[in-house]
C-alpha cells in the first residue's frame, strides 16, 4: 500500500441553514432532550431569552469551521436527559 492509498476521509457534506434547523426541530419535539429555552445577556446589563434553535443556529453562524453534522451529533448526546439511578 503507497501512500496515494491514504487518502482523507471525504469531507462530510455541508449542511445548510434550513436542514440544520429541520434537525433542532426534532431535537426540540423529542422529549427525551433538554432544550429548554436559555438566558443571554445582552452588552452586560439585560437579558433576553433565546430559543434552543436560534441558540445553536447563532453559534453555528458564528463559527463557520465547526462541521454542523458533527456539533448536531454532539449536542445530541448532549443534552439527552438521563434517568437517575
Amino acid at each position: 500500500m503507497n501512500r496515494r492509498d491514504w487518502e482523507l476521509p471525504v469531507k462530510a457534506a455541508q449542511l445548510g441553514e434550513d436542514a440544520i434547523r429541520q434537525e433542532l426541530i426534532l431535537m426540540e419535539n423529542d422529549s427525551e432532550l433538554d432544550t429548554r429555552v436559555s438566558l443571554v445577556k445582552e452588552d452586560g446589563i439585560s437579558v433576553r431569552l433565546i430559543t434552543f434553535q436560534e441558540k445553536h443556529l447563532e453559534y453555528l453562524r458564528g463559527h463557520p469551521k465547526v462541521n454542523p453534522i458533527s456539533y448536531l451529533t454532539n449536542l445530541r448526546t448532549m443534552i439527552k436527559i438521563r434517568s437517575e439511578k
